[in-house]
């Protein structure tokens, strides 16, 4: 990794409350505090479409085969996010909702997700995580990364301009919640 793991930092809010924010690589031993974090956070929402939740066994698999990672604060679980390597044969590839071949499924990385607990947002972790998913997926020599976005959440689409990432489709995704997909090429 571009960035070797665990590794502290030193985040500000936009109140200038500063805070330590500890990233380490997550691994299915994590699934509990996952699932309690997505509990959290939906029932946090006003809005449920802003998210789509994921089951305790699609958590288990990702925590099994793709690139995920913990932030902790305060000895509390702050954030998680998702990386799908680039791989032709995988279904969770957002390739395949432009039917890339083979080639171009195998040079494409997927931001699948990060969660942020309400009391840790504004410190810039999905911003951190949103980098640490970029260097891995350079890393394993994705040509091009895909996410998906609620038009309804501008904290996540901001944190992804940030980064020169594009709106390329709008389409009805995770059982008809409105989505923007965004790429951004390497």
């Amino acid at each position: 990794m571009m960035v070797e793991l665990p590794f502290t930092q030193e985040l500000m809010n936009g109140k200038g409350e500063s805070r330590t924010v500890n990233f380490r690589k997550a691994g299915p031993e994590d699934l509990g505090a996952v699932m309690k974090l997505q509990e959290e956070i939906m029932n946090a929402l006003p809005d449920k479409d802003l998210y789509a939740p994921y089951s305790r066994e699609e958590t288990q698999v990702q925590l099994e085969e793709d690139v995920c990672f913990i932030a902790e604060c305060d000895g509390e679980v702050a954030g998680f996010s998702v990386l799908v390597p680039n791989d032709a044969d995988n279904p969770r590839n957002y390739g395949k909702l432009f039917n890339y071949d083979r080639e171009q499924m195998a040079a494409t990385a997927s931001f699948d997700l990060t969660m942020v607990a309400p009391r840790f947002r504004g410190l810039g972790i999905q911003r951190d995580f949103n980098k640490l998913r970029t260097g891995v997926a350079l890393e394993m020599g994705a040509k091009e990364a895909l996410t998906t976005i609620s038009p309804d959440n501008p904290y996540s689409y901001r944190n992804f301009l940030v980064l020169n990432f594009d709106i390329v489709d709008t389409r009805e995704l995770y059982g008809g919640k409105k989505r923007y997909i965004l790429r951004k090429e390497f």
